[in-house]
């Protein structure tokens, strides 16, 4: 299994970390409202993306709009499945005694038990999402976790597997989306662990790194590990955490958390001009 890849050489890495559906929404505000203020997300030279921030980062690198990420809803309009209490899913990752590695194969165990849903309707959905694209020219690394061996991966264009099918391996929240198949392995979220896998930036000058739940979860220690790169964060402030509500996976808060991700941008535009983001 190749180990995830950081750059060589990229001026400016942006990082955008996993939140479900109002992550997902407030990261496609924050990127809309940022260019209204000459500010963007698309200029940077390396993407990394979890989850739902694979998402938005996959539409960014290939010059989309971000707001296009809240349509089309899933086929027939349904709810995501929930199996199993996401708390009950992730409690490996608090087991004593269990490196991370072995939590993450508990983790996928369980993930694979809670039977949420048919695999190939969320690799559709992903599809639907950045319009079934080839992956875009742009440095782009998507992050998912093997359950057999419960590491890393971060799928760049070179591994030539389909862009669709990387974006559904990376946001396959256990519990709630089912493992995504690629080749003779199984994936589930890339945020298993670490909700940013800022590591993968490592080697940029600036990595600003866009995290939606931050307020939920914690870091790794790798994800300090920048060779010295200016590290900025941008996180929801109290208003749009109270937006998002309990359930990152609530169809109902999408709208909020996208008008919060848009209010937020001025802030965050002066920010990012004032660490060094080249402005339009």
């Amino acid at each position: 299994m190749p180990e995830p890849v950081s750059p060589t050489s990229a001026r400016i890495a942006l990082v955008l970390g996993g939140g479900g559906l109002v992550g997902l929404a407030w990261l496609a505000g924050l990127a809309g409202g940022l260019r209204t203020h000459r500010v963007d997300l698309a200029a940077a030279d390396r993407f990394v993306g979890t989850s739902a921030g694979a998402i938005v980062a996959a539409v960014l690198a290939g010059g989309g709009d971000p707001s296009s990420v809240l349509t089309p809803p899933r086929a027939g309009g349904e709810e995501l499945p929930a199996s199993r209490p996401i708390g009950e899913v992730f409690a490996p990752l608090r087991e004593p005694g269990l490196d991370l590695a072995a939590a993450r194969r508990k983790v996928g165990q369980l993930a694979l038990a809670a039977q949420p849903g048919d695999p190939s309707e969320h690799i559709a959905w992903m599809a639907a999402l950045v319009g079934d694209k080839p992956w875009p020219r742009t440095d782009l690394v998507i992050t998912a976790v093997d359950i057999e061996d419960g590491e890393l991966r971060g799928w760049t264009a070179a591994d030539e597997v389909p862009l669709a099918l990387a974006l559904a391996a990376s946001s396959a929240a256990p519990g709630v989306l089912p493992p995504i198949p690629i080749g003779a392995h199984r994936y589930i979220d890339g945020g298993i662990g670490s909700p940013i896998n800022a590591h993968l930036a490592a080697g940029a000058d600036l990595v600003v790194i866009v995290e939606p739940l931050a307020h939920r979860f914690g870091h790794l220690p790798s994800d300090g590990d920048l060779d010295g790169a200016t590290a900025v964060s941008i996180v929801p402030d109290t208003m749009s955490i109270a937006a998002f509500g309990p359930d990152v996976f609530n169809p109902a808060a999408q709208a909020p958390a996208y008008e919060s991700g848009v209010r937020q941008a001025e802030a965050a535009a002066t920010i990012l001009c004032d660490s060094g983001w080249p402005a339009l």
